[in-house]
């Protein structure tokens, strides 16, 4: 939590050193998640048919960490901020994102690599 307060702050300190005007999402997740997707695009792993993960770019094999609370679900497609390397790789800081969202970012760069999203 320590981490979103710093982030937020951050973000708070650019929006006022820019005269951006400093507005809640009033719970529009969404929106919050798109951002995320579109700042996150190249930290991206989707769900293979196997129920496993891998990342979109390198197709490197990837697993939700156990101190997720989406550790136990199986989202689509997710993007995360870190890779903890130990037995296994773990993403962690995770976002579910749907993966059009993905496309909608960077286009060329998603052309040929998700599943999920059109080609």
């Amino acid at each position: 939590m320590m981490l979103v307060a710093e982030v937020r702050a951050q973000l708070r300190d650019i929006c006022l050193k820019m005269s951006m005007p400093i507005m809640s999402s009033r719970g529009d997740m969404e929106t919050v998640r798109r951002c995320l997707a579109h700042s996150l695009f190249m930290s991206t792993a989707e769900l293979q048919p196997d129920g496993t993960y891998a990342t979109t770019d390198t197709h490197q094999p990837v697993a939700i960490h156990p101190s997720s609370v989406l550790f136990h679900c199986k989202p689509a497609c997710v993007v995360y901020t870190e890779l903890l390397h130990t037995n296994k790789c773990y993403m962690r800081d995770l976002c579910v994102v749907d993966a059009e969202w993905l496309y909608e970012a960077a286009p060329e760069y998603f052309r040929r690599k998700l599943r999920t999203a059109r080609n």
